[in-house]
């Protein structure tokens, strides 16, 4: 009984500051904001609403991680989303952004490598725009691709 007792008033220190937390949290009714405040996807998704008006299309660059996809896509709606992999080649991205008239580029991992990087910054049809977060945002001119495969 005594090891038991113990345990938990070991739980119970250690566990004090979420705890603390928590109850301020039921207190103020807010408990279901407490995952996507600490999620960086959720404020940049947040912050890159704004910015894409809700007639655009999109193309959404993820690597289909479970429920990342779906969550921009919630997020961001009424736009029209179009989505690819990291893997995706420069000619078939430039295609889809001309072909479905895309005016957004975003990549939700901006720091990982993806195969068109390169020909992204290099191209006229892309302009990075400064939104803070995990992901990548480019502004396209896609009057400027022609809409013929690149390689």
């Amino acid at each position: 009984m005594g090891l038991w007792m113990l345990q938990i008033i070991w739980l119970a220190w250690y566990f004090a500051p979420e705890a603390r937390d928590l109850a301020w949290r039921v207190a103020d009714q807010r408990t279901g904001a407490a995952m996507r405040q600490e999620d960086p996807l959720y404020h940049w998704l947040l912050a890159v609403a704004p910015i894409i008006p809700p007639q655009s299309t999109y193309v959404f660059v993820d690597n289909y991680e479970a429920g990342k996809e779906i969550e921009a896509r919630y997020h961001l709606a009424p736009r029209r989303h179009i989505l690819l992999t990291p893997g995706t080649p420069p000619s078939f991205l430039f295609y889809t952004l001309h072909n479905d008239q895309a005016s957004f580029l975003l990549v939700r991992e901006g720091d990982k490598p993806w195969v068109s990087r390169k020909a992204v910054q290099e191209s006229p049809a892309f302009h990075r725009l400064a939104v803070p977060g995990p992901g990548l945002v480019y502004r396209v001119d896609y009057r400027k691709l022609s809409g013929r495969f690149y390689d």
